[in-house]
Protein backbone atom coordinates (compact mmCIF):
# COMPACT_ATOMS: atom_id res chain seq x y z
CA UNK A 1 0.00 0.00 0.00
CA UNK A 2 2.56 2.35 0.69
CA UNK A 3 4.20 1.70 -2.65
CA UNK A 4 0.85 2.81 -4.89
CA UNK A 5 0.46 5.92 -2.27
CA UNK A 6 4.25 6.89 -3.29
CA UNK A 7 2.95 6.32 -6.50
CA UNK A 8 0.07 7.75 -6.75
CA UNK A 9 1.96 10.91 -4.97
CA UNK A 10 4.15 11.22 -8.31
CA UNK A 11 1.26 10.99 -10.58
CA UNK A 12 -0.13 13.56 -8.91
CA UNK A 13 2.99 15.73 -8.72
CA UNK A 14 3.34 15.27 -12.68
CA UNK A 15 -0.52 15.91 -13.36
CA UNK A 16 -0.37 19.14 -11.71
CA UNK A 17 2.81 21.01 -13.22
CA UNK A 18 1.84 24.42 -13.81
CA UNK A 19 1.71 24.57 -17.29
CA UNK A 20 -1.44 24.81 -19.82
CA UNK A 21 -4.25 26.99 -19.25
CA UNK A 22 -5.07 26.05 -15.76
CA UNK A 23 -1.25 27.46 -14.42
CA UNK A 24 -2.17 30.47 -16.96
CA UNK A 25 -4.97 31.08 -14.80
CA UNK A 26 -3.57 30.20 -11.60
CA UNK A 27 0.05 32.10 -11.50
CA UNK A 28 -0.91 35.16 -12.71
CA UNK A 29 -3.99 35.52 -9.87
CA UNK A 30 -1.77 34.46 -6.76
CA UNK A 31 0.92 37.40 -8.31
CA UNK A 32 -1.97 39.73 -8.31
CA UNK A 33 -4.11 38.35 -5.39
CA UNK A 34 -1.91 36.65 -3.09
CA UNK A 35 -1.61 33.03 -2.38
CA UNK A 36 -5.08 31.88 -1.27
CA UNK A 37 -6.78 33.23 -4.58
CA UNK A 38 -4.29 31.35 -6.55
CA UNK A 39 -4.46 27.96 -4.45
CA UNK A 40 -8.17 28.07 -4.09
CA UNK A 41 -7.58 27.93 -8.56
CA UNK A 42 -5.06 25.28 -8.40
CA UNK A 43 -7.64 23.05 -5.43
CA UNK A 44 -9.77 22.83 -8.52
CA UNK A 45 -8.09 21.55 -10.13
CA UNK A 46 -6.86 19.22 -8.09
CA UNK A 47 -10.43 17.90 -7.42
CA UNK A 48 -10.37 17.47 -11.66
CA UNK A 49 -7.28 15.48 -11.09
CA UNK A 50 -8.96 13.52 -8.42
CA UNK A 51 -11.71 12.39 -9.96
CA UNK A 52 -9.92 11.46 -13.40
CA UNK A 53 -7.03 9.70 -11.20
CA UNK A 54 -10.17 7.59 -10.38
CA UNK A 55 -11.61 6.88 -14.17
CA UNK A 56 -7.93 6.03 -15.07
CA UNK A 57 -7.59 3.59 -11.98
CA UNK A 58 -11.06 1.98 -12.56
CA UNK A 59 -10.36 2.15 -16.35
CA UNK A 60 -7.10 0.40 -15.73
CA UNK A 61 -8.36 -2.45 -14.40
CA UNK A 62 -11.02 -3.43 -17.10
CA UNK A 63 -8.29 -2.65 -19.98
CA UNK A 64 -5.02 -4.46 -17.96
CA UNK A 65 -4.75 -7.35 -19.96
CA UNK A 66 -5.18 -5.14 -23.08
CA UNK A 67 -2.10 -2.62 -21.49
CA UNK A 68 -0.17 -5.59 -20.52
CA UNK A 69 -0.48 -7.28 -24.42
CA UNK A 70 0.21 -3.60 -25.72
CA UNK A 71 2.63 -2.15 -23.24
CA UNK A 72 5.47 -1.33 -25.67
CA UNK A 73 3.05 0.49 -27.53
CA UNK A 74 1.29 2.23 -25.14
CA UNK A 75 4.50 3.72 -23.70
CA UNK A 76 5.47 4.92 -27.05
CA UNK A 77 2.77 6.30 -27.86
CA UNK A 78 2.18 8.08 -24.54
CA UNK A 79 6.00 9.08 -24.66
CA UNK A 80 6.01 10.58 -27.91
CA UNK A 81 2.67 12.93 -27.04
CA UNK A 82 4.19 13.47 -23.76
CA UNK A 83 7.95 14.44 -25.60
CA UNK A 84 5.67 16.88 -28.07
CA UNK A 85 3.89 18.82 -24.69
CA UNK A 86 7.29 19.65 -23.66
CA UNK A 87 8.90 20.19 -26.97
CA UNK A 88 6.00 22.70 -27.18
CA UNK A 89 6.37 24.58 -24.02
CA UNK A 90 9.84 24.84 -24.48
CA UNK A 91 9.54 26.97 -27.79
CA UNK A 92 6.20 28.86 -26.27
CA UNK A 93 6.13 32.32 -26.59
CA UNK A 94 2.41 32.42 -25.50
CA UNK A 95 1.36 35.29 -23.83
CA UNK A 96 4.48 37.03 -23.91
CA UNK A 97 3.30 39.69 -25.49
CA UNK A 98 0.15 40.35 -23.40
CA UNK A 99 1.22 40.48 -19.91
CA UNK A 100 -1.22 43.07 -19.08
CA UNK A 101 -4.19 40.85 -20.55
CA UNK A 102 -3.02 38.82 -17.84
CA UNK A 103 -2.79 40.83 -15.33
CA UNK A 104 -6.48 42.15 -15.62
CA UNK A 105 -8.10 38.41 -16.14
CA UNK A 106 -6.18 37.68 -12.93
CA UNK A 107 -7.18 41.16 -11.00
CA UNK A 108 -11.49 40.21 -11.94
CA UNK A 109 -13.51 40.59 -8.88
CA UNK A 110 -13.99 36.52 -7.78
CA UNK A 111 -14.37 34.98 -4.99
CA UNK A 112 -12.36 32.03 -4.06
CA UNK A 113 -15.03 29.66 -4.18
CA UNK A 114 -15.41 30.81 -7.74
CA UNK A 115 -11.76 30.58 -8.38
CA UNK A 116 -12.42 26.98 -7.39
CA UNK A 117 -15.15 26.52 -9.85
CA UNK A 118 -13.06 28.13 -12.97
CA UNK A 119 -10.39 25.73 -11.94
CA UNK A 120 -12.00 22.73 -11.56
CA UNK A 121 -13.92 23.28 -14.95
CA UNK A 122 -10.35 24.71 -16.81
CA UNK A 123 -8.94 20.92 -15.49
CA UNK A 124 -11.85 18.78 -15.76
CA UNK A 125 -12.85 19.72 -19.84
CA UNK A 126 -9.67 19.14 -20.96
CA UNK A 127 -9.39 15.34 -21.64
CA UNK A 128 -6.02 14.99 -22.40
CA UNK A 129 -5.93 15.10 -18.29
CA UNK A 130 -7.63 11.28 -18.13
CA UNK A 131 -4.76 10.07 -21.30
CA UNK A 132 -2.01 11.57 -18.92
CA UNK A 133 -2.86 9.58 -16.19
CA UNK A 134 -3.34 6.16 -18.13
CA UNK A 135 -0.06 6.43 -19.58
CA UNK A 136 1.41 7.64 -16.20
CA UNK A 137 -0.09 4.86 -14.37
CA UNK A 138 0.86 2.30 -17.16
CA UNK A 139 4.73 3.60 -16.91
CA UNK A 140 4.54 3.10 -13.26
CA UNK A 141 3.55 -0.48 -13.16
CA UNK A 142 0.65 0.87 -10.99
CA UNK A 143 -1.53 -2.51 -9.13
CA UNK A 144 -4.99 -2.62 -10.13
CA UNK A 145 -5.91 -6.12 -8.61
CA UNK A 146 -6.68 -4.93 -4.70
CA UNK A 147 -9.47 -2.03 -4.18
CA UNK A 148 -6.74 -1.53 -0.68
CA UNK A 149 -3.90 -1.01 -3.19
CA UNK A 150 -5.94 1.23 -5.83
CA UNK A 151 -7.54 3.11 -2.84
CA UNK A 152 -3.45 4.12 -1.70
CA UNK A 153 -2.84 5.27 -5.15
CA UNK A 154 -6.06 7.34 -5.24
CA UNK A 155 -5.47 8.82 -2.25
CA UNK A 156 -1.49 9.26 -3.60
CA UNK A 157 -2.43 11.00 -6.48
CA UNK A 158 -5.36 13.26 -4.97
CA UNK A 159 -2.35 14.25 -1.93
CA UNK A 160 0.02 14.63 -4.44
CA UNK A 161 -1.66 17.04 -6.70
CA UNK A 162 -3.14 19.37 -3.72
CA UNK A 163 0.24 19.19 -1.91
CA UNK A 164 1.78 20.57 -5.43
CA UNK A 165 -0.14 23.55 -5.57
CA UNK A 166 -0.01 24.76 -2.16
CA UNK A 167 3.77 24.69 -2.56
CA UNK A 168 3.42 26.35 -5.93
CA UNK A 169 1.35 29.17 -4.85
CA UNK A 170 3.39 29.51 -1.48
CA UNK A 171 6.50 29.94 -4.07
CA UNK A 172 4.57 32.27 -5.79
CA UNK A 173 3.68 34.64 -3.37
CA UNK A 174 6.50 34.78 -1.11
CA UNK A 175 8.35 35.82 -4.16
CA UNK A 176 5.88 37.06 -6.31
CA UNK A 177 7.66 40.81 -5.80
CA UNK A 178 10.35 39.59 -7.17
CA UNK A 179 8.88 37.83 -10.01
CA UNK A 180 8.83 38.88 -13.93
CA UNK A 181 7.01 37.33 -16.93
CA UNK A 182 10.47 36.46 -18.32
CA UNK A 183 10.72 34.48 -15.56
CA UNK A 184 7.83 33.14 -15.13
CA UNK A 185 8.99 32.15 -19.15
CA UNK A 186 11.92 30.60 -18.28
CA UNK A 187 10.07 28.66 -15.62
CA UNK A 188 7.61 27.41 -18.25
CA UNK A 189 10.41 26.03 -20.23
CA UNK A 190 11.96 24.47 -17.36
CA UNK A 191 9.19 22.26 -17.24
CA UNK A 192 8.74 21.91 -20.79
CA UNK A 193 12.14 20.20 -20.77
CA UNK A 194 11.24 17.85 -17.43
CA UNK A 195 8.49 16.57 -19.45
CA UNK A 196 9.85 15.98 -22.69
CA UNK A 197 12.66 14.06 -20.55
CA UNK A 198 9.47 12.06 -19.25
CA UNK A 199 8.43 11.67 -22.54
CA UNK A 200 11.79 10.31 -23.70
CA UNK A 201 12.18 7.74 -20.15
CA UNK A 202 8.96 6.35 -21.72
CA UNK A 203 9.64 5.94 -25.08
CA UNK A 204 13.02 4.39 -24.15
CA UNK A 205 11.04 1.74 -21.53
CA UNK A 206 8.94 1.12 -24.34
CA UNK A 207 11.77 -0.23 -26.99
CA UNK A 208 13.32 -2.01 -23.96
Amino acid sequence: MLIGLFKGLIVGIVVSIPVGPLGLLCIPRTLAKGRRAGLAVGLGGSASDTLYSALALFALSFINGFIDAHEGWVLLAGGLIISITGIKLLISRHQAGNPDRITANAMSSVRHAEGFLNGFLISVTNPGTLVCMLWLFTFLDMDTSGSSVMLAEWAGTALGSATSWFLITWGISSFRERITIGQLHTLTRICGAAILLIGMASAVKSLL
